[in-house]
Parts: C-alpha cells; structure tokens; sequence
C-alpha cells in the first residue's frame, strides 16, 4: 500500500534514513558556518544529524520537517511528522479510530480533546488536541509548553501489505499564539492523503522506513 499527502510548503524537510555520507552533504548544505568550525564540533553535529535521520527511519517516519520564522512579527516554530506504525486495527477502520481517540483523551487529560473525522480518501481520522509541557534543563524558566495535534489514520488493507498500519500526523508549537494560522496548513494535508495499491505520482511505500 501506498500513500501521497500534500507535503507544507513553508516546512523544511528533514530527510529520512540518511546514510553517513548523505548527512555530512546535508548538515554543511544547511549549516555553512560548519565548515570553519571546530573539528570536534564538525563531528558532534554530523552525529547528531546522521542519528537524527535514522532514528526518525527506525520509528516509521515517512515525512519529517519543520518551519522557523516570523508570524505576525513574532517569531515562530513549528515541528510535523507522519509516521507509520503497524497497528493490528481489526475489521472496522471507524471503530479503531473511535478507539484511539477515547483512550488518549482520557489517558491525557482534561486540557485534551478530539473527534473521528471521515477524510475525502474514505478512510477515518481520529483527531486529538491539547497542550503539553516539556522540560528543557539548559533554558530558564525550564517548562516549555507546547500546543500539539495528532491525527491517527488506519491505513486500508491492500494486496502487498499483509500487517495494517496507523497512519499518523504529528503537529507542535510553542507559538501556541499563532495556533490558527498553522490549522489550514494541517487541514490542507490530511484532506490531501490519499491511499494506492500502485506508486503513484509523490506516493511512498506505507512501510518504507523499516
């Protein structure tokens, strides 16, 4: 099975699965101070971005990527991710996203809240919304909140894909501010996901990054 998604437009990607190689390119195209820096610190960062990449690949990620600018005058940063998992979901796609929706509502909180939504490709979205607060010991005050939405989608069956997979999106800020004008942006892509037995045009295998 295969799946296409409207990928945002004022998102930088972070590519997925990069070999060695691959993100030394990657970090000193993006980062051209590195290039005169400290050996050490050439190092540190190609670590990072390499394991970056692949820890993203280990977790199912078909689609990485993330905006920083201004908004309103104000700056402001947002992370997305679409992730596919198998999720043995059973016969009805409609009552597995019932289902992952009333579990994380209730595992999360009053602050968190949702709905099952039918989606133009004919699968259901089990939409989740709230806040959350990471912790971040170098900054003063350390608790950083964070606005976040994630859509769960169960994948449909198809002929090359034996185990089912959720499909999910993953959408944070912490300009919780600027929170309606990050939604189109993300209504925009789940209204855009369409499923394939075939590669289709930007299609991606659903089971890519294992």
């Amino acid at each position: 099975m295969y799946v296409a998604f409207d990928v945002p437009e004022h998102f930088r990607q972070m590519p997925v699965g990069m070999s060695p190689e691959e993100a030394y390119a990657y970090a000193f195209e993006n980062l051209p101070d590195l290039e005169s820096g400290d050996a050490e610190v050439q190092r540190r960062v190609l670590r990072e971005v390499h394991g970056g990449s692949q820890a993203l690949a280990r977790i199912g990620a078909l689609y990485s990527g993330s905006v920083i600018g201004t908004m309103e005058g104000e700056p402001s940063l947002a992370t997305m991710a679409v992730t596919a998992t198998e999720f043995p979901y059973g016969d009805s796609a409609r009552v597995a996203a019932e289902g992952v929706l009333q579990s994380l509502v209730a595992a999360r909180g009053q602050l968190w809240s949702g709905n099952v939504y039918g989606l133009p490709c004919g699968q259901p979205a089990a939409v989740v919304t709230g806040p959350r607060v990471y912790q971040v010991p170098q900054l003063e005050p350390s608790d950083v909140p964070f606005a976040e939405l994630q859509a769960y989608v169960p994948v449909p069956d198809g002929p090359s894909l034996r185990e089912r997979y959720l499909l999910t999106v993953s959408f944070a800020t912490p300009a919780v501010r600027h929170w309606d004008r990050y939604m189109p942006t993300l209504v925009r892509l789940l209204r855009g996901i369409s499923f394939s037995d075939q590669p289709e045009g930007a299609a991606v295998p659903v089971a890519a990054a294992r």
